[in-house]
């Protein structure tokens, strides 16, 4: 293998791993790309992103327990969620439009943003939870993009901090700090399933995951440090790039 392809991987997984340790979103729409740009089929890729993904779960989740902002209440539930619609995801083997479906999660984004602007202190400062229903329907919506998480996931990181900031009424440090443990089962999951049909690109993997584990403190530290109203621009930022990513280049 090539070492300068491989410093290249490792270089988009810093990149991908500081966008999501930030953030939460951002990576995949970044990394699947580049890596089928690389040479990697389609299918592999989305395997191998996965794969390479354990790198930031692991680093941003040690940076934001020693920082105390994971809202542990929710980490269960959230967790059996994601590991069974991780399971689901990466187990889809009807017919389906991936092109289309991310042109969908790409409208959907885009339709959402303008609460970021409308509620201005949403995510800024934590509030209290709706009715049960409610949160009935944001864990039923979180299972949804959790299936979709286990087999593509591109954008499912700003829908998941849509939902936690909006429906549960955490702050944009603590929804994107709780949501990593529930992604780390689910990454685990998905991988397994990939790992059994043999789809992954280990030196790729291998080269990713060093480049997201270091990407991915420096973003969580990042976010630690400057604070939530530093992350929601982040956020706006990441959220319009992505969104001309999805609009033009899909």
């Amino acid at each position: 293998m090539d070492f300068f392809v491989l410093t290249i991987v490792g270089l988009i997984g810093i990149l991908v791993g500081f966008a999501v340790g930030l953030t939460n979103g951002g990576g995949g729409l970044i990394s699947i790309p580049l890596l089928i740009l690389l040479g990697l089929p389609p299918q592999i890729a989305v395997a191998t992103d996965r794969f390479g993904s354990l790198g930031y779960a692991a680093s941003s989740t040690y940076k934001f327990l020693k920082s105390r902002k994971i809202v542990f209440s929710y980490i269960l539930p959230l967790a059996i969620i994601s590991s069974i619609g991780g399971l689901i995801g990466a187990k889809i083997l009807i017919d389906i439009d991936k092109a289309l479906l991310v042109k969908i999660i790409g409208i959907a984004i885009a339709l959402l943003l303008p609460l970021v602007f409308l509620k201005k202190d949403a995510g800024i400062e934590k509030k209290k939870t709706g009715s049960k229903k409610m949160l009935f329907a944001g864990f039923l919506l979180y299972f949804l993009i959790a299936v979709y998480d286990g087999f593509l996931g591109a954008g499912a990181g700003f829908l998941i901090a849509y939902l936690f900031i909006f429906v549960f009424g955490l702050t944009y440090i603590e929804a994107n700090a709780t949501e990593k443990i529930p992604f780390l089962f689910n990454a685990i999951v998905s991988i397994s399933v990939f790992v059994g049909h043999h789809i992954i690109n280990y030196p790729f993997g291998i080269a990713m995951m060093a480049g997201t584990l270091i990407g991915g403190y420096i973003g969580a530290n990042t976010a630690v440090k400057r604070g939530d109203k530093f992350v929601r621009i982040a956020f706006i930022i990441i959220v319009v790039v992505s969104e001309i990513k999805f609009i033009f280049f899909s």
